[in-house]
């Protein structure tokens, strides 16, 4: 009877430490409900747009940090766009008129003292763009 208690009991304390484990805030919600990407600027060869990461009431916790990509999933032929990346704005310049899909991420990287890195993704979006030659003429 005393095994078959210290049995239960261990077990209930191995559920308990794994229903913990798992149910931290981040990993409880996983992307961010209210975070969204917003494009503003001229849609037009050379024109920089700049891509802002909202997030609402959402704050990256101190420690950790945010790391964007942004991909390019089809483009016209010639070069690719410039980007850089930042958080929470980003800067697009594209050089040739055409139709872009780029796939916005952005992801929560915490980094233990250990070498292990984390990472929980936020938001990821695909938007479609139509750069048009500059003077704006097609």
């Amino acid at each position: 009877m005393r095994f078959f208690l210290i049995l239960l009991i261990m077990l209930t304390l191995n559920m308990t430490g794994l229903a913990l484990a798992g149910d931290t805030p981040a990993r409880a919600k996983g992307m961010e409900e209210n975070a969204t990407v917003v494009i503003a600027g001229d849609r037009i060869v050379g024109a920089p747009l700049v891509a802002t990461f909202e997030m609402g009431d959402y704050k990256v916790p101190e420690g950790m940090y945010a790391s964007i990509n942004i991909d390019v999933e089809k483009k016209p032929e010639g070069k690719k766009p410039e980007i850089q990346t930042g958080y929470p704005q980003s800067r697009l310049l594209f050089s040739a008129p055409g139709t872009y899909e780029l796939r916005f991420r952005l992801n929560q990287i915490s980094k233990s003292s250990c070498g292990g890195v984390d990472s929980l993704l936020l938001l990821e979006k695909t938007e479609v763009l139509e750069i048009l030659p500059a003077g704006g003429g097609q």
